[in-house]
C-alpha cells in the first residue's frame, strides 16, 4: 500500500487530466481480484440534471472508475466515494519536494493530493483488500472514483449515479483526520464583474477605475463573512471561527499600462452551512454586495452550487462509525469544514452519508501537502471494522 500511495502521488491528476489515474488504479483492481466498470460519460447523458448545466470542464477523456468486492447480498452496497483530481501545484520551487515525486520521508508522504485525497482513497482500498482476504460479506463493498471534484462538486458523482451505480450507505473520503463527519458544507461560486471607465494615467478624474472599486468589493465582501457569520448557528459547525466563509480566488484588471481599468473581475466561494436554503442566500449575498457598491457597475453571477449533507448523529449509520471510532480517540461529533461529493446522493436519494478519511484541512491545498501513513493505516483498519459491522447489522 505504501507503494500504491507513492505511484498514486506521482501521477499529476489535476483536473481534466484524470485518465492516467484512473487507469492505474483500474489495473491494481484488476490484479487483485476486484471487479471494475471503467467508462466515460457522454455530456447528454446527464442533460436531466441541472447539475450537468453548471460552469465544468468538458467529461471527454475523464473516466470514472467504480471497483467492486461483491458480497453475498448484492442487494445491499456500502460505498465509498474519491475524487481523482487534484488541485494544481504552482510554485513549485516552494516545495520542500516536488509536488509529483511522492517522496516518503520518515512516514509521512507529500506531495499535491497527499491527503485531498489520494491518501484516503489508499485507505479505503486497503480496506477493501483486508475485506477480500477475510472472505465474503453479506453485502457489496465498493468505491467509485470520480473526475472533477475540485473543479465542479457533485458532476463526477453524477456520473455514477446516471451509470447505475447505486448507495445504501456512503462514506466520502475527505481529510477529517480520521474522524466520521455526520454533515458537510453547501455552497455556490460567485463571478462579480465590476465595470470601469479607462482614461490615461495623467487624468484619472475623468474616468472611472475599476480597480479602486475592486478594492471596495472587496471590503464589503470581508464585512458580509463578519456579518453572516452570527446568523442561524449550527451546533455541529461552532468550533469553526468563520459560519459562512467568504473565500476570493481569483482577482483579475486593467489591460495596458498607464490607464485606468475598465473591467475587473472577482471570483470565489460562498461556503455555507447544511440547511442553508442555497437561492435564498444567493439572494441575500447580492443584496448585501449592492447595499455599499453601485448595482449598475457590479454584477454578479452564480456559477457552480453544491448541496450540503447531514445525517443525524442518531442514526445508525452514523452510531455504528462512532463505535469502531471511539475505542481508538476522543470522539466528538462536528461537520465536516467544506464541501465535498456527500451532498448529491444524500439529496437525491436521502442516502445516510459520513465524510471520514486521514489527514487534516490544515494540509489540503497547501504547500507541502502531505499525509502521515499512520493515518492512512489507521483510517484503514476503521473502515475494513465499519464495513463487517455494517454488512452484518
Amino acid at each position: 500500500m505504501r507503494a500504491l500511495l507513492r505511484d498514486c502521488l506521482r501521477i499529476a491528476s489535476v483536473s481534466g487530466q484524470e485518465k492516467p489515474f484512473a487507469l492505474l488504479l483500474c489495473a491494481w483492481a484488476r490484479q487483485h481480484g476486484f471487479v471494475t466498470d471503467l467508462w466515460e460519460t457522454d455530456e447528454s447523458d446527464l442533460s436531466a440534471y441541472p447539475q450537468s448545466r453548471l460552469r465544468h470542464l468538458p467529461l471527454a477523456g475523464r473516466p470514472s472508475l467504480v471497483i467492486t468486492l461483491p458480497g453475498g447480498n448484492s442487494q445491499r452496497r456500502l460505498l465509498f466515494n474519491g475524487h481523482l483530481d487534484v488541485v494544481p501545484a504552482p510554485q513549485v520551487a516552494r516545495w520542500t519536494h516536488p509536488p509529483f515525486d511522492g517522496v516518503d520521508e520518515n512516514g509521512r508522504f507529500f506531495g499535491r493530493g497527499a491527503c485531498d485525497v489520494k491518501g484516503p482513497i489508499i485507505s479505503a482500498l486497503w480496506a477493501m483488500l483486508v475485506l477480500k482476504q477475510l472472505g465474503p460479506l453479506d453485502a457489496d463493498v465498493a468505491i467509485e472514483l470520480i473526475p472533477g471534484e475540485e473543479d465542479c462538486v457533485g458532476l463526477g458523482t453524477l456520473t455514477s449515479v446516471v451509470r447505475g451505480h447505486k448507495a445504501d450507505g456512503l462514506i466520502v473520503l475527505e481529510p477529517t483526520e480520521s474522524m466520521p463527519r455526520p454533515a458537510s458544507r453547501a455552497a455556490v461560486r460567485f463571478d462579480i464583474a465590476i465595470a470601469g471607465r479607462s482614461v490615461h494615467g495623467t487624468v484619472k478624474w475623468l474616468g472611472d477605475d475599476a480597480i479602486v472599486s475592486t478594492r471596495r468589493v472587496l471590503d464589503r465582501l470581508e464585512e458580509m463573512e463578519r456579518l453572516f457569520h452570527a446568523e442561524s448557528p449550527d451546533p455541529l459547525f461552532r468550533a469553526y471561527p468563520i459560519a459562512r466563509p467568504i473565500t476570493v480566488d481569483t482577482v483579475r484588471a486593467g489591460h495596458g499600462q498607464g490607464m485606468l481599468a475598465d473591467e475587473a473581475t472577482i471570483g470565489g466561494y460562498f461556503e455555507l452551512l447544511p440547511d442553508d436554503d442555497i437561492s435564498q442566500w444567493k439572494l441575500r449575498f447580492a443584496r448585501s454586495l449592492h447595499e455599499t457598491v453601485d448595482s449598475a457597475k457590479v454584477t454578479i453571477a452564480f456559477s457552480e452550487e453544491y448541496a450540503g449533507h447531514r445525517t443525524p448523529a442518531d442514526h445508525p449509520f452514523c452510531q455504528l462509525a462512532q463505535t469502531v471510532t471511539e475505542p481508538l480517540t476522543c470522539f466528538e461529533w462536528s461537520g465536516f469544514n467544506s464541501g465535498c461529493e456527500a451532498g448529491l446522493r444524500a439529496q437525491l436519494f436521502g442516502t445516510p452519508t459520513l465524510v471520514w478519511g486521514p489527514g487534516s484541512l490544515a494540509q489540503a491545498h497547501a504547500v507541502d501537502e502531505y499525509v502521515d501513513f499512520a493515518d492512512v493505516r489507521r483510517c484503514a483498519g476503521q473502515f475494513a471494522n465499519f464495513a463487517r459491522a455494517w454488512a452484518k447489522a
